[in-house]
């Protein structure tokens, strides 16, 4: 990857950091940004480019050509904003269709000669951890990230740190975040046409919670919904750990869709309408407030209530919130989500997506913007770029790793969980 260096500090090491550009191909825009994680912790963002996506539908490629058109002028506006040349991208995926799975490792512990049983150290971790990656799934998925979970010794449940610990029997519960295989390739393809190196493919979800949340909700309970242009995105974590991950084929372009075809308006209308007098809550004493909906080219313009809009995009942003609470509710009914939920993504902030929020989950509900971060356009806009901020401060931790390679092997295993393959 392109960039200039800086230092970064793990458990009293300091490490050469590259900066990183990230990019991601949504539904609605494609997008790089360039950022280094500072030694201080902030990340900052030293270029940006968007360009208008094309050739993507519900986040996977429906025109290939249009795909690379639109990701080549992302690129060009990227490198003219930071003035330097970008040869090497790591990938935000999503596409929809991205699940989790627990695997579980088990490990026998060794009785010395003495006939005492031997303190767990961080050879056995290295050894489990490698037991419990080893999780098998269809040629049609793809393994983005492995990360670590629970440890088990004998019977006691949900140890976090082991070493020094003796027992009978270790087990380590690993977390396997996958996407559809096609999907991923694909991108990979039209990104090595730009022509671009792709270093990696990194879970949207997962970088959006790594840029919104610190460590005191990580360990008490959140749950972070990224709703982009054709996705949403969701990560619950408790304990400091994910629990689950996944991502549906629904988002913002979806709501607008719904308004051109309820309403019968021309999309880019749609849009400006939801955006300016849209709620995702119904408002029965709207029943007598209309909405002007000026006129554009071919488009004579017309006048329609208020509460006809807000019930268009109430019943899709309720089906969002649903789907990602019925997915909460099957695989981690009792996980505690005392931090509440964290709303971000370009689609998230409707008024009244908030109150729908915290009404659907019976959580608090508020909006998460990247923290620690410098160099975005807007403090409004911050959002939008939830992923990218996340995906920078994943990159500089495995950059750190790979600085000293014992060490980053027994970062990348013990924090990251073997980080992706």
């Amino acid at each position: 990857m392109q960039v200039s260096s800086f230092k970064f500090q793990i458990s009293g090491f300091r490490m050469s950091i590259e900066s990183t550009a990230v990019l991601e191909i949504g539904t609605s825009t494609v997008r790089v940004v360039v950022g280094e994680l500072r030694a201080d912790g902030v990340v900052s963002v030293i270029g940006i480019g968007e360009a208008e996506s094309r050739g993507i539908r519900k986040g996977e490629i429906i025109n290939r050509d249009h795909a690379i058109a639109s990701l080549r002028a992302a690129l060009k506006a990227a490198e003219e904003n930071r003035r330097k040349s970008i040869h090497s991208v790591l990938l935000i995926t999503s596409g929809g269709q991205s699940e989790s799975k627990t695997s579980t490792g088990i490990l026998k512990l060794v009785y010395p000669e003495d006939n005492q049983l031997s303190e767990i150290n961080v050879d056995d971790i290295d050894e489990i951890v490698d037991l419990a990656r080893k999780v098998a799934l269809p040629e049609s998925r793809i393994k983005l990230h492995t990360l670590q979970q629970y440890f088990q010794i004998d019977d006691l449940f949900d140890v976090t740190s082991p070493i020094g610990m003796t027992g009978e029997e270790l087990r380590l519960d690993m977390l396997t975040i996958h996407g559809k295989r096609s999907t991923v390739d694909n991108f990979r393809k039209i990104v090595d046409d730009a022509p671009i190196d792709c270093s990696d493919a990194v879970f949207s979800g997962l970088c959006s919670a790594l840029a919104v949340l610190n460590d005191e909700q990580k360990k008490a309970g959140v749950l972070v919904v990224d709703i982009g242009g054709g996705t949403t995105d969701f990560v619950l974590y408790h304990d400091g750990l994910v629990q689950t991950a996944a991502s549906f084929a629904v988002g913002g372009e979806h709501v607008t869709n719904d308004i051109a075809i309820g309403l019968k308006i021309p999309s880019g209308q749609a849009e400006h309408v939801k955006l300016r007098d849209g709620s995702a809550l119904t408002n029965l004493m709207e029943r007598d407030h209309n909405i002007s909906i000026p006129a554009q080219q071919g488009f004579p313009g017309k006048m329609v209530r208020a509460v006809t809009l807000n019930t268009i995009i109430n019943a899709r942003m309720e089906e969002i919130f649903m789907l990602v609470k019925e997915h909460i509710d099957q695989h981690c009914p009792n996980v505690p989500m005392s931090a509440g939920v964290l709303l971000t993504g370009g689609g998230a902030f409707l008024n009244g997506a908030r109150d729908l929020g915290q009404k659907v989950f019976n959580e608090p509900c508020s909006y998460g913007k990247p923290r620690d971060v410098q160099g975005l356009p807007s403090a409004k806009d911050a959002p939008r770029y939830a992923a990218h901020v996340g995906c920078i401060r994943y990159a500089a931790s495995l950059q750190a790793a790979e600085e000293k390679p014992a060490l980053g092997e027994k970062l990348k295993k013990l924090f990251w969980g073997g980080s992706h393959e």
